[in-house]
């Protein structure tokens, strides 16, 4: 099989997911390892496409780093972000009213969930998503009830309420990872039979139903390693290193 693109998640596989600094000698490993094979001619020098949770400015450092000039997924799939035009538009699912039902979401979260869990903080930033984050995540499913219960006085909107490592993630139903990725493959030109996926929570799930091989590092939760084609032995950046150095990926990078 002749792989082409690399589709990866960005916390728990090219970062680490915990909130501390990252070991700057293997983060240069990494760089080094795309800018080694940077191509340089064609409109993609880096075959590869960020899908992340992350809000789209986080996903722009990415980008810079790495001269990533394909469409980039963020917030889950609620938003696509270009370098070369530095801009963004809301993915595929997303309407106005789904927006405004979400705010609606938002302010009860910032005004009557949040002060009752002084350890869980909004993340900052997005804009078609929720994200709360806590070091202590055995709390999100209470909070998840709290919302959902709310929801369901409002009338909507239908959500997906999913946890991670250390989020709570908060998203618009038929808003994820995958029909994103399929937008994304109609705007490059590329099938899924082209492509590689590297995920490491069950967010990443739509994105092994939308290439042709998963792998997953060793951090990957068990449901993520249970249907993954290769579970690399490290961790995080190590795990992404080992898993873009097997043979099977020579021809993404023209070797």
């Amino acid at each position: 099989m002749a792989y082409k693109w690399i589709i990866s998640d960005i916390d728990g596989c090219l970062s680490p997911e915990g909130s501390y600094g990252w070991n700057w000698e293997n983060f240069k490993l990494l760089v080094d390892f795309f800018n080694s094979r940077k191509k340089r001619n064609g409109k993609y020098p880096v075959p590869l496409i960020l899908c992340t949770g992350r809000p789209q400015p986080y996903v722009e450092v990415w980008a810079k780093i790495l001269d990533l000039r394909a469409p980039l997924i963020c917030e889950n799939g609620a938003v696509i972000y270009y370098l070369p035009t530095n801009t963004s538009i809301f993915g595929p699912g997303i309407t106005i009213e789904k927006i405004e039902g979400l705010r609606k979401v938002r302010r009860y979260i910032e005004m009557k969930v949040l002060p009752s869990y002084p350890d869980v903080v909004y993340q900052f930033g997005k804009e078609a998503q929720i994200s709360l984050f806590s070091e202590n995540p055995e709390v999100f499913g209470k909070i998840k009830e709290e919302i959902l219960d709310f929801v369901g006085r409002l009338g909507g909107p239908e959500l997906v309420i999913q946890p991670s490592h250390f989020y709570l993630n908060i998203s618009l139903a038929g808003v994820n990872k995958g029909e994103a990725i399929k937008m994304v493959y109609d705007e490059v030109g590329i099938n899924k039979m082209e492509c590689v996926g590297i995920g490491d929570t069950l967010g990443d799930l739509p994105l092994r139903e939308n290439v042709v091989f998963f792998a997953c590092p060793n951090n990957a939760q068990t449901e993520v390693k249970e249907v993954a084609d290769y579970v690399s032995p490290y961790s995080d950046m190590l795990g992404v290193l080992d898993i873009l150095k097997l043979d099977e990926f020579k021809e993404v990078w023209g070797e």
